[in-house]
């Protein structure tokens, strides 16, 4: 296991110098929207929160500790990084997956397409799409977790959110259940794409279209109840939902939590979690973006897995 303090300080010296907690460039939280062209104000306002855009930087890192992880090289690296981003030259240490990176903005085009479809139309705040602070939180960095909430909070009030759409399942509970308790006066009203995807009734006119096999995101299903709507969603779109051994509310994790700190533990758990998944044929559809890189990295080319955006679309 890696040191729990060096991981903890690279990732307040992160978000102190540049709002993020690895080295990435501020640009590659919005870039993916530019061709949208999505009003900069209103409401409802889709927020990312930007975990599926740092996915590509975060398979990055999990896979350099994965190689270092028992070696005392490890340490020296995070004190070089550390020094590095106190330098103001983080960028230089960590370079995004770049077909994780192509992946990831299609997902999130999806979604704002779907929702287009869905007769949703949504307001997109660009620069100020900032980090949600989910690790932040997860690390138990309370004192900046509630400087980085009330700044998103401030930001997204300032450009008219009075609903948020929210992408993926950290960044829901987090907006939805968590900032309300760090945030004074919170009033923002939070949905998971998925949850107004299915309230509009929205239907794929499609028909069988196959089996797929679906794994449910721990924060959705144990904390959100977010388990019935993309079983609906899929089945609409002409999809045959089959449940693996451990589903909805009883199902079992991608091994996310931990990749930071144990690689090695991390990916035990993924295998763990694929084997469940391949014992049923068809497509793993994922909802989460840390549960489809931690999946597709120990996963082979025989098994397919796909984000449930990209599936809904056709």
């Amino acid at each position: 296991m890696l040191d729990p303090l060096q991981i903890i300080r690279l990732v307040e010296d992160n978000m102190r110098a540049h709002g993020l907690p690895f080295p990435a460039p501020r640009e590659s939280l919005y870039s993916w929207a530019k061709p949208l062209n999505l009003p900069e104000k209103g409401s409802p306002m889709i927020y990312t929160g930007g975990l599926y855009q740092l996915t590509p930087y975060i398979v990055s890192v999990v896979e350099s500790l994965s190689k270092t992880e028992d070696l005392r090289l490890t340490s020296m690296a995070f004190r070089a990084s550390r020094l590095l981003s106190a330098l103001g030259l983080s960028g230089l240490v960590v370079r995004p997956k770049a077909d994780v990176a192509s992946y990831i903005e299609r997902v999130l085009r999806s979604i704002v397409e779907l929702l287009r479809e869905a007769g949703v139309k949504v307001a997109y705040a660009y620069e100020d799409d900032m980090y949600s602070g989910v690790i932040l939180y997860d690390l138990g960095l309370d004192s900046l977790f509630k400087e980085n909430a009330v700044k998103v909070y401030r930001a997204l009030k300032s450009r008219g959110a009075e609903v948020i759409i929210t992408v993926d399942p950290h960044t829901t509970h987090i907006m939805r259940s968590v900032y309300p308790k760090y945030v004074e006066g919170y009033d923002l009203k939070v949905k998971s794409y998925l949850e107004v995807l299915a309230e509009t009734g929205f239907k794929v006119e499609r028909r069988d279209r196959g089996d797929i096999v679906i794994h449910d995101p721990c924060l959705y299903a144990r904390f959100e109840s977010i388990i019935e709507q993309p079983r609906t969603l899929l089945g609409n779109a002409g999809f045959k939902v089959l449940e693996p051994r451990r589903s909805g509310r009883m199902t079992y994790c991608c091994g996310g939590p931990i990749e930071g700190l144990a690689p090695k533990i991390a990916k035990t758990i993924a295998k763990t979690r694929l084997s469940e998944l391949a014992e049923k044929p068809g497509v793993i559809v994922t909802m989460c973006p840390i549960c489809y890189a931690n999946l597709k990295a120990v996963s082979d080319e025989k098994v397919e897995i796909e984000d449930i955006a990209l599936l809904l679309r056709g």
